[in-house]
Order: structure tokens, then C-alpha cells, then sequence
């Protein structure tokens, strides 16, 4: 035992890394080599005193770790960090970081210290209960919780906040989400600091004493990292986020309410090479634990999947990530398919066939039809790095000279289009174009079989002007657009309708992949391809138009679902089957149409429907109604 002047030292507990709170003082167990100097550095809480110094000797070393325990010290009064070989480090197990309280505070310096806290506010999770989504039935909607909010008017509470989030459940659940990805919510650093460049560097200033003019003095700037990827502060919410001083508890009400409403909390994490692999199992492990989370979107190139998936603790959990493979997938995952291929394979056929450039409709029903037993998939137009569904067809180029290096950032082929005119436009014929497409687009995507992603505000117009990569834009072309002009909430019932379809028909969203053989010997297959003659279609790899038939009876359903493509700059016949007994096909929606979605159902006389240029239809079999009988169409009653 070593003596301080406050606290009696000892060799402490290898067990749990970081600060732990005990009834007569408190353990700390620190990442450092034996031959390193290693300190902990305790402040008095709300003082700019000195701190005190207490230093840890090597004879407490286990491996790689240096655990002791402080007699007589009461972790409520003080926060701490760590001192290795002259260096003040942050306990990268902390739960709450003191310091960046206010998000992007400008009077906060560069190289402020800041500080670490052992935290454990109680909090009950009374009611709360496994959501469970099956993979089928997930609608995933991702957000920026700051950016979320913000754009709200500027009386509304708790804009920017996990709060100002919870507010906003309940138009999530309206719009038929299922599952919420949040970006980042860990701590980070927000505030990017950069010296200001006076003069170019091939230039030198030699200042002297008579000159009246003498070299200015070197400013700092900012950036603000409004994403937050990269390495953080992984077992702390963002303080930032919070509007209350209770990070901890405010993100838990958020994810009990999101329960409560039948909605899964999928979490970002960002693991660069540099974090260590029992890091990652404990900070997953943490949030399951701790915060109930449902999944996580892993990013980074140094993610052991394999045995993440294998993890008992985490059964349950649902992982995202770009590079899976199904050899990685156990058997047993087979009962409850938790893992997901994320990547943008689905993104680049869509958007060239939906903007006009290049594209063939195989490219895209190749990817529609995609499906495994073991392995999901994200599908999605776009993300948070890219346009917005908006923008893709206003801006043929980027525009992000707003993020200060003269537009040379951000992805150059983003396959957009602008229809005529670059931005904003009060052209009725433009807009009416771009709609379509938008729709178009929405459309390729809730009829296909994988998971669909919404990216925060493209189900209602969002626009960034632009901007492709706003990864520093915490203003309006950062934040979700709330304003709700005529044409956004048209555009909103669209989403919410096509999102119902979805979901009233199970034989879009199958577990297993489609045979294209009539398995069930009913006279169709389950999935089918049809051209201007039923049952035949072109071979041609840059064809444009086709029709999908997925037969219902394959999912126990009684309607059948005809979908048409036409990206051909003509007007189309796509020949629909003929049907057995008395069924009948009858129009749903076609995005050639103001509203797309027809009030009521309209029977075809026809052995073909003529789908206009650059549009897409869905058709449905089923029993022919009788003479004076009118058939209720597909109607979305949650209006925006």
C-alpha cells in the first residue's frame, strides 16, 4: 500500500478498464505499460484549481494494465484524467466527458483540457420490451439527430436535441418507419481548429523594426465536424446533443419512447484501425446493455464480423456493414436474419436509370430480386455523403463551395441530372419532370426485395443546394427542411403510400430469394419478366422498359403485383398475363399521373397497358369485382 496525502493507494481491479465508483473510494484500471510514468490527474469538480496528482505506481501492473485502488476517494467531487510519459490522456472508457456540454461552443480553445467523469445516473426502463422488427417488414429511416430538428422554427424546444427527437417520433411512426439509424451519437470533437494562412507558403516575411507594416498575427479558424465520424469517446453521449445536463438519461427516454412506439435504435459507430478489437466488442456490448440498443451500422476496415456474429451477448443484435459475406453468416443465424450487406450496389443502377443516364432495367431487376436466407440488404438512392434524393435530379454538378476548398471535395459521378435547369426553378414543366423521376426512383426501391433506407428529409424534398458532401455544414443545408411547401407534402403522401404498399404486400418483401419457376405448379412462377409480348422479353443489356410480375400466391396473398419500367424516352406497351378465373388486372399507380396513386382502382380491357416516357406503373391482379360494385382502391389515410 503507497500513501497520499488525501488517499490510501493499493493494486487495484484488472477487471473493468476505466473509473468504477466503489463504497469506500474508487477504482481505476489504465491502458499503459509497466516501464511508462503514469499519473491520475483529479480535478475538484466546477474549479480551475490544479489537479492533484496521484501517481500509479508499476508495481499495480498486470500485462498492459495498471489497476489501483484510491481509499477514501469520492468520485463525486472530482473528474479526472490520465497522465502517461508526460502526456494527459482521456479514459477512453468515460461515460461522460465535461467540456463539450454546448455543442460547437466558439469561446472553448483549441487546447482546452477537457475532462472526464464517472457518471451512473439511475435510470428504469419500465416497459421497455425487445422490438424484434423482422428483416422483412424493416423500413429504415437514417438521421442526424441534430440536423433533424434544427431546421424547425426557431421557438420550437429543444431543436438539436435528443429530445427535439423524441418530440418527432410520432411523425416517424405516421410515416410507417420501422427502424431508426442514428449517426453518431457518441462524443466527439465538433469544433475543428486550423490555423489561418496570412500569406502563401512559397512566401516569407521578414519583419523589421522600422517597417510600418508588420506581419499579422497568425488567427485560428474552425471547421465544424457536423458528422462526427472518426475516433471518439465511445461509452459517452454527446453532450452536445442534449438539452439537459443528463446526456445519459435523455438518450435512454429517447430509445424507451422509440420502443414504445414499436421502432428499433440502430446506432452508427465509426472504429478507425487504431481502436483496438476488445475495445469494439465492449463499447457493442455497452450500448446493448446500457442502452438497449437494437443494432449497429459498423464502419471501419478492421471489423471482425465473423466473431461479432458469433458473440452471445449480442445474439440478437443486428449488425450493418459493407463487407460481409455469407460465409461469415453461422446456420443457426438462419432462424433470425440479423446480418446486412450495407453498400451502395443498389444505389448506382437506380440512379442511372432513373436520371437517364446509361442504365439497363436488368441492372435494376437483378438488384430488386436481390435476397439470401443468411444475409440481408440495404438498399437505398441516398445517403448522407451524396445528394439528396432532391438534388439528384436539380443540380447536374456539385456545388459545395460553401465547405471552403473551392469545390474540389465531395464525389465527382453522381449520375444527377437537373432536367433542364441548375437548382431552384419556378418552371412548372421542370418541376413536373423532376417529380416524376423522384418518384420514380422511391418506387424502384419500396418494390424491391431488400431493406429500403430513407436519408433524413428526402421523404419530403429536403435540398442541400447542391452540396454533396455537407459533412461541415451544421446550418439550413445541413438540417432537415421542415417548412413544408404544397409539393413537399404531395411528395410526403407519395412516400407514405408507397411505404403502406410495401408493407400490405408481404410478396415484395420475401425472406427467401425468388426461384423464377413455378415451384408451387399454379401456372406462374413467382417472379416473371414481361415485354411487349406477355412471358418474352429482350435480351439487349441496355434495354429500358419491362414488366416484373410477382405472384402473390407464393406469399399466401390473393393479389398478385405487375410492375412497370419504362426509362425509354417513348411512349411504351408492356403486355400484362393473361389471368385464370375470374381475376382481373386492374391500374394502382403510375407516376405519369399528378398523384400517381389512383383514388380508386382501374380495371385494364386490355391485354397491355401503354406506360408513358420515363415512368412506372404497378397493376393488380385479383377477383373481378361484381357489376355494381366499385373497387376500393389503395388509400393512405395518415395525411401530412
Amino acid at each position: 500500500m503507497i500513501l497520499n496525502m488525501e488517499f490510501n493507494l493499493r493494486k487495484g481491479d484488472f477487471s473493468r478498464l476505466g473509473a468504477v465508483k466503489g463504497r469506500t473510494g474508487a477504482n481505476f484500471c489504465i491502458e499503459c505499460r509497466k516501464e511508462s510514468d503514469c499519473k491520475i490527474l483529479l480535478y475538484k469538480r466546477n474549479q480551475s484549481k490544479k489537479p492533484t496528482e496521484l501517481s500509479v505506481s508499476p508495481e499495480f501492473s498486470k500485462g498492459n494494465l495498471r489497476a489501483v485502488q484510491a481509499d477514501g476517494l469520492n468520485l463525486e467531487e472530482y473528474d479526472y484524467n490520465f497522465w502517461i510519459d508526460g502526456e494527459i490522456i482521456a479514459d477512453p472508457y468515460a461515460k461522460r466527458i465535461v467540456g463539450r456540454d454546448t455543442w460547437a461552443d466558439k469561446n472553448r480553445s483549441a487546447d482546452e483540457i477537457l475532462r472526464c467523469r464517472c457518471e451512473e445516473n439511475h435510470f428504469s426502463w419500465r416497459g421497455d420490451c425487445e422490438v424484434d422488427i423482422p428483416r422483412k417488414d424493416m423500413v429504415l429511416y437514417k438521421l442526424h439527430v441534430r440536423g433533424f430538428t434544427m431546421g424547425l422554427p426557431e421557438k420550437t424546444p429543444d431543436r438539436g436535441t435528443f429530445l427535439g427527437l423524441t418530440r418527432k417520433l410520432p411523425y416517424l411512426k405516421s410515416l410507417g418507419i420501422t427502424s431508426i439509424e442514428l449517426m453518431p451519437v457518441y462524443e466527439f470533437e465538433e469544433l475543428v481548429f486550423q490555423e489561418a494562412e496570412e500569406l502563401p507558403k512559397y512566401i516569407k516575411w521578414h519583419s523589421k523594426k522600422k517597417d510600418r507594416i508588420q506581419k499579422p498575427k497568425a488567427t485560428r479558424l474552425h471547421k465544424i465536424n457536423y458528422w462526427g465520424y472518426g475516433e471518439g469517446m465511445y461509452f459517452a453521449p454527446k453532450a452536445g446533443y442534449a438539452a439537459s445536463q443528463t446526456p445519459d438519461i435523455e438518450l435512454k427516454k429517447c430509445i424507451l419512447q422509440m420502443h414504445k412506439k414499436g421502432i428499433e435504435c440502430i446506432l452508427e459507430m465509426d472504429f478507425p484501425d487504431t481502436v483496438p478489437l476488445d475495445r469494439i466488442f465492449a463499447v457493442l456490448r455497452y450500448w446493448v446493455r446500457e442502452y438497449h440498443v437494437d443494432g449497429f451500422h459498423l464502419q471501419g476496415n478492421q471489423i471482425p464480423m465473423q466473431y461479432l456474429l458469433k458473440d452471445a451477448y449480442l445474439g440478437r443484435t443486428k449488425f450493418f456493414y459493407k463487407n460481409l459475406s455469407q460465409g461469415m453468416v453461422p446456420e443457426e443465424e438462419d432462424k433470425y436474419p440479423r446480418a446486412f450487406l450495407d453498400t451502395d450496389e443498389f444505389l448506382y443502377p437506380c440512379r442511372k436509370l432513373a436520371s437517364g443516364i446509361d442504365g439497363s432495367v436488368w441492372q435494376i431487376a437483378d438488384q430488386m430480386k436481390k435476397q439470401n436466407t443468411k444475409l440481408g440488404y440495404i438498399n437505398y438512392i441516398a445517403d448522407h455523403n451524396g445528394f439528396t434524393l432532391k438534388d439528384l435530379f436539380a443540380y447536374e454538378s456539385k456545388h459545395n463551395e460553401a465547405n471552403g476548398e473551392n469545390n474540389t471535395d465531395g464525389m465527382v459521378w453522381n449520375y444527377s441530372i437537373n432536367c433542364g435547369v441548375e437548382g431552384e426553378t419556378t418552371s412548372r414543366n421542370v418541376y413536373k419532370l423532376r417529380d416524376r423521376r423522384m418518384k420514380n426512383a422511391v418506387a424502384m426501391l419500396f418494390l424491391s426485395q431488400g431493406v429500403p433506407m430513407i436519408m433524413s428529409g428526402d421523404e419530403d424534398n429536403n435540398s442541400q443546394n447542391g452540396n454533396n458532401n455537407a459533412y461541415c455544414q451544421d446550418n439550413p443545408i445541413g438540417w432537415k427542411d421542415w417548412s413544408g411547401s404544397r409539393q413537399s407534402k404531395d411528395f410526403l403522401k407519395y412516400m407514405k403510400q408507397m411505404i403502406a404498399f410495401r408493407r400490405d404486400h408481404a410478396i415484395l418483401r420475401m425472406e427467401k430469394p425468388m426461384a423464377l419457376a413455378d415451384t408451387l405448379a399454379c401456372g406462374y412462377p413467382d417472379l416473371s419478366y414481361h415485354g411487349e409480348d406477355a412471358w418474352i422479353v429482350p435480351g439487349f443489356s441496355n434495354w429500358k422498359s419491362v414488366g416484373i410480375l410477382y405472384c402473390g400466391k407464393y406469399a399466401d396473398e390473393n393479389e398478385d403485383i405487375y410492375v412497370g419500367f419504362n426509362f425509354s424516352d417513348f411512349p411504351k406497351k408492356l403486355a400484362v398475363p393473361q389471368l385464370k378465373e375470374d381475376r382481373c388486372w386492374y391500374l394502382s399507380m403510375d407516376t405519369a399521373l399528378k398523384n400517381a396513386f389512383l383514388p380508386e382502382l382501374e380495371e385494364l380491357h386490355e391485354d397491355w397497358y401503354t406506360l408513358e416516357a420515363q415512368s412506372v406503373c404497378i397493376i393488380i391482379g385479383k377477383m373481378k369485382a361484381g357489376k355494381n360494385e366499385s373497387v376500393a382502391a389503395f388509400k393512405n389515410d395518415t395525411a401530412p
